[in-house]
């Protein structure tokens, strides 16, 4: 799996690029797993997740990533863009046509249960965007083809 996101990132990550990575980059408390970032093109940026918790110190002193934080507005194309781990209900400049780019949600089947189905039911019409790998073809994905891929699976059970 990770020679096949190195491939598919690198093919569309040119150096020059800025790339937000929405958490989750280590398996809790082994460390070896932040190696594949040193492989992947572009100017990489940490938004932490759950997993990575354990080793934050570690992560921040690696230099694998420009910044790490757990949160941030970010500005595409004239969109302001909350980046975030979670799925939050409310997110930064959600009443000033705000956008959120979230990961976490990893489920691409119906039998993940409830609370996903409530959270792609919440999120139905809202400018939320799951950019998970697994959900996102494991690769990156920009703003657009996020949109994109939201509208396209608008009826299917899982989250995007």
């Amino acid at each position: 799996m990770e020679k096949v996101i190195i491939k598919k990132w690198n093919a569309k990550v040119k150096e020059e690029d800025t790339v937000y990575v929405l958490g989750d980059i280590t398996k809790d408390d082994d460390l070896s797993s932040l190696e594949i970032f040193y492989k992947l093109n572009g100017h990489k940026h940490l938004i932490v997740g759950n997993h990575d918790h354990l080793l934050l110190e570690e992560i921040k002193t690696s230099n694998a990533f420009e910044s790490v934080k757990f949160i941030d507005l970010i500005m595409d194309n004239n969109r302001k863009v909350c980046i975030c781990h979670y799925p939050l209900m409310d997110w930064m400049e959600f009443n000033r046509q705000g956008i959120l780019v979230y990961g976490h949600i990893h489920n691409k089947t119906p039998n993940n249960g409830h609370p996903y189905k409530m959270i792609k039911d919440y999120y139905k019409d809202l400018p939320a965007y799951n950019c998970g790998v697994d959900v996102c073809e494991f690769e990156p994905k920009s703003l657009d083809e996020l949109i994109t891929l939201k509208e396209a699976n608008k009826d299917e059970p899982y989250i995007n």
